[in-house]
């Protein structure tokens, strides 16, 4: 064996491979040019869900979810045109101009809305019709499941890389409320937002360790990770048939409970979220706004009404059946603790709270399940949220 041939073809071999991967990084660079930003949605996503609206009464047949090149989601006319807000800064001398971003849990995902639908569209579509040029961005970044905890670190890590918003719009408190609640005796009362817990919040929520791993900073390692992101979004519930499951466990609960647990721990630690999230946006100088949550839930319901609720269990109720689930005048007596907090905070550090929850009716041409907008739904809060956006505070 001719081994001076050999050591020349592996060294070609290895300089082919890392002269490729320089001209792929290259070139992907140029499709995802800001890698080491902290989405909390991969850019690119794209995706078309088909509600079945036996199950999901008051919106389309076809939704379509996209995020924008820049990890957000857009929508309402000419909003929905791709903006350059990442290297662009505020221009100071244009006062009154909005540049908003929304974060929150799934009611401001509104995942099975449609882009164009979604309240946060709605918004942008109300400002349109009143010829409003003010609002010159409108964009989402809410997430399912996330509490005021996660959102705090989308703020802090996420929100930054926007240069132009000059506006954050948060809807907050039902996640944390619903946490506390499935958690039970289980729930954490103590809980400290420490350096360490916070690093490995970061490392979680955006699925990366951007100063410590070069491998996971490659626009290479965006690329497969978009991928891998695109085919688990895919793997989402289409037809929200999940609902009839979820739905049926929570009729056939092993218990319904009406009395909460103590919840003054809990309530101190949103608070404090609730205190850290407009620090952190005064240190942003951006200007915050908070929406209390709303929901279906009502002292007495109807069989029909009772029949489109699926949340409020205790312990793991979405994957198992056979779990204990708190009444509906029990999730509406924690819900307005928690709106009553945000408030009470909002009121002490004089930060504007838009109330939809007593402005919405608890009815079905609002609500498809527990908490989450129809088409209708998302109109009325983006009907509400723009005239308390343009109203002096």
């Amino acid at each position: 064996m001719n081994y001076k041939t050999v050591f020349q073809k592996t060294g070609l071999l290895a300089i082919s491979i890392l002269v490729a991967f320089v001209i792929a990084e290259s070139v992907l660079r140029i499709f995802y040019p800001a890698q080491l930003h902290y989405y909390v949605w991969p850019p690119h996503l794209r995706h078309t869900f088909t509600p079945d609206t036996t199950i999901l009464s008051g919106i389309s047949t076809h939704s379509l979810f996209t995020i924008n090149s820049y990890g957000v989601r857009t929508g309402g006319g000419n909003f929905n045109r791709e903006m350059n807000i990442l290297q662009n800064p505020v221009h100071k001398n244009i006062a009154g101009n909005r540049y908003c971003l929304c974060l929150g849990g799934s009611t401001t995902e509104c995942l099975y809305l449609d882009d164009n639908k979604t309240w946060e569209a709605q918004i942008a579509r109300h400002a349109l019709g009143a010829s409003d040029t003010t609002l010159k961005f409108m964009g989402n970044i809410g997430k399912s499941g996330c509490t005021s905890t996660d959102n705090y670190i989308h703020l802090k890590y996420s929100v930054p890389q926007y240069k132009k918003i000059n506006t954050v719009i948060l809807m907050v408190g039902i996640n944390d409320l619903l946490k506390r609640l499935s958690r039970d005796s289980l729930f954490q009362n103590n809980f400290e937002l420490t350096e360490t817990t916070e690093d490995s919040l970061v490392n979680v929520i955006f699925g990366l360790d951007a100063h410590k791993a070069f491998w996971k900073r490659t626009a290479l390692f965006h690329m497969f990770q978009n991928i891998y992101h695109g085919i688990d979004k895919k793997n989402q519930d289409d037809t929200a048939e999940i609902y009839t499951t979820w739905r049926l466990r929570r009729q056939h609960a092993a218990a319904f409970v009406d009395t909460l647990p103590d919840m003054g721990p809990a309530l101190t630690a949103f608070g404090k979220n609730i205190n850290l999230l407009i620090d952190e946006a005064k240190k942003q100088n951006l200007e915050i706004v908070f929406v209390n949550q709303a929901a279906f839930w009502k002292d007495t319901m109807t069989a029909n009404e009772q029949s489109k609720l699926w949340m409020g269990g205790i312990g793991k109720f979405q994957s198992e059946a056979g779990h204990k689930y708190y009444t509906s005048r029990a999730l509406r007596q924690g819900l307005s603790l928690y709106n009553q907090e945000l408030a009470k905070v909002c009121n002490e550090r004089k930060i504007k709270l838009i109330d939809i929850d007593s402005q919405l009716p608890k009815t079905l041409s609002v609500f498809y399940d527990d908490c989450h907008f129809n088409e209708n739904g998302a109109d009325m809060v983006g009907n509400i949220i723009y005239k308390e956006l343009k109203a002096p505070f």
